[in-house]
């Protein structure tokens, strides 16, 4: 098409026309944007010469989603939910993926692909929850404060799962010496972080908190740094996992309501850019071998999911209603599953196909959830 100016305008303006229609059938923008990614991409209607700096700029997305999640996560708040709400949200995870792994490995996948594919079918889309609570206005309902306990929960176990992988080195494999090493690394990499978030940070982020132009620039410094640093080759993390724990090591400050205040727009804007590519990435050549796959595991996320949750907190002693309007309001697959795999698929672990499959059940799942 010419500039990446041109490039990135045509892209926005059409996943902007999208996101207006998708919003008049109630539907999630994520979807505008995978699809505007599918349109761009494999249907081929615009010839991109820049899809390198596209997927660059996804990564931004990512790295600036993760710093805010990061920002806004407080260890202590898993206390706050309940123990209903942890005791369902790991028995949620853990069951979940159990049986996902155990349904892919039947349609013949290997094991490690479905390890991948069991954990990615076990979060659900805080984004679109969150709308649909506000929108029937059930924050405060029982169910609701469960199900946002739940998400809780599975934002934890996702960034630890981020957190294991992106200790992996590209094309390394996923053997049980590699994963212990990885978390190890893990641990004592966020033990620093927290330290120093202790200790230098406040005085530093205090001296210069009188100027917000000042501080937006330091949190951008701070997150590029951090990251760069952690992907460093002595070091071997992802610059998405820097991200997170830049937001973590300012989670803590009196100015970090501030700081996300500035940085939501970045992070808006970018992670649509990941979207997109999330889009242009998927592949169609295979669709006959992954299509059975995707409507039946949809199929287990939309109805077999909601069961696991009711039947959980239906031993934990809630009743009926609030077990099942729980369980049906997390009938999807999160966000975080995309970038779960977009990572795996990064670090060689996985194939386009199996980034396309998760896509698509993606697409299923949000689209009937949300009605």
């Amino acid at each position: 098409m010419g500039s990446i100016f041109l490039e990135v305008t045509a892209i926005i303006g059409l996943a902007t026309i999208l996101a207006i229609i998708f919003r008049l059938f109630k539907q999630p923008p994520i979807l505008a944007y995978v699809l505007t990614g599918i349109v761009v991409g494999p249907f081929g209607v615009m010839s991109l010469q820049h899809k390198e700096v596209l997927h660059a700029m996804g990564e931004f997305g990512i790295t600036f989603l993760l710093f805010m999640l990061g920002l806004e996560l407080k260890i202590n708040e898993l206390k706050s939910v309940g123990k209903v709400a942890i005791i369902a949200g790991f028995g949620q995870v853990l069951l979940t993926s159990f049986i996902g792994f155990l349904i892919s490995l039947a349609f013949g996948f290997e094991i490690v692909t479905s390890i991948y594919i069991g954990i990615a079918l076990a979060f659900s889309s805080t984004i679109l929850i969150v709308k649909l609570l506000s929108d029937k206005r059930d924050f405060n309902s029982l169910y609701g404060k469960i199900t946002i306990g739940i998400l809780l929960v599975q934002d934890f176990v996702a960034i630890l799962a981020l957190i294991i992988l992106a200790g992996f080195s590209s094309g390394e494999g996923l053997t049980p010496q590699v994963f212990i090493f990885s978390l190890f690394k893990g641990i004592c990499l966020v033990a620093v972080i927290i330290g120093f978030s202790k200790t230098v940070l406040p005085s530093i982020v205090k001296h210069i908190s009188h100027s917000s132009e000042l501080l937006f620039l330091f949190s951008l410094a701070w997150v590029f740094g951090l990251a760069a640093f952690v992907s460093s080759p002595w070091i071997g993390f992802s610059i998405e996992i820097g991200g997170f724990l830049a937001g973590l090591s300012l989670a803590n400050s009196v100015q970090h309501f501030q700081i996300a205040s500035r940085i939501r727009s970045l992070r808006d804007f970018f992670i649509t850019i990941f979207f997109i590519s999330l889009g242009m990435n998927m592949v169609f050549d295979n669709a006959s071998e992954i299509i059975i796959p995707s409507i039946l595991l949809s199929a287990f996320v939309l109805i077999c999911g909601p069961l696991i949750v009711l039947i959980i907190l239906g031993f934990l002693g809630q009743r009926k209603r609030t077990s099942f309007l729980a369980g049906i309001t997390l009938a999807q697959i999160s966000e975080f599953s995309l970038i779960l795999i977009f990572m795996g698929n990064k670090l060689g672990h996985l194939s386009e196909s199996v980034v396309t499959l998760i896509t698509i059940i993606a697409i299923i799942t949000f689209i009937t959830s949300t009605y």
